[in-house]
């Protein structure tokens, strides 16, 4: 075998090489990217399940919630900053969901087919529509605020 073709095998087997390597490289990014989207959905979970727990696990507070939103008894100073802090909650931890599905993360649609279903509860409650009529201007993007609104306006 002469020189030249020696250069030309080692050329060869250095590209195999170099095909290989990208091809490993892009299996890792593949899984690394399926990790994250895994952490982003253990995060999102953990999220709500604080908000699960409170209600499940305090009856005060589910009162609060099932009664206070429907306007069904007077709320005192203090028992309207804590319906208005869980309804903070719902949302924020809506906010996230919403977020990632605007990223990619989350397939599309999941936001309206999960935590825009929850809001849609909550919001379209005497209490609820009226807290955020007042709150979604502060603290809220605007993108966020609209599909919000259109979660809303659409569903039937």
């Amino acid at each position: 075998m002469s020189l030249q073709q020696l250069s030309d095998l080692a050329q060869i087997i250095a590209a195999v090489g170099v095909v290989a390597s990208l091809l490993f490289v892009g299996l890792q990014i593949r899984h690394n990217t399926a990790a994250l989207q895994r952490n982003e959905h253990n995060s999102t979970m953990a999220q709500w399940t604080v908000i699960r727990q409170a209600i499940a696990t305090n009856r005060d507070i589910a009162e609060l919630m099932s009664t206070g939103l429907h306007g069904q008894s007077a709320l005192d100073a203090a028992d309207q900053l804590r319906l208005e802090q869980m309804l903070q909650e719902y949302a924020w931890a809506s906010f996230h969901i919403w977020d990632r599905t605007q990223r990619g993360v989350f397939p599309k649609g999941t936001f309206e087919a999960t935590a825009g279903v929850a809001l849609y509860d909550l919001l379209r409650t005497p209490r609820g529509g009226a807290w955020w009529a007042s709150a979604k201007n502060k603290g809220f993007i605007p993108a966020f605020v609209t599909d919000v609104d259109a979660v809303l306006t659409n569903r039937h």
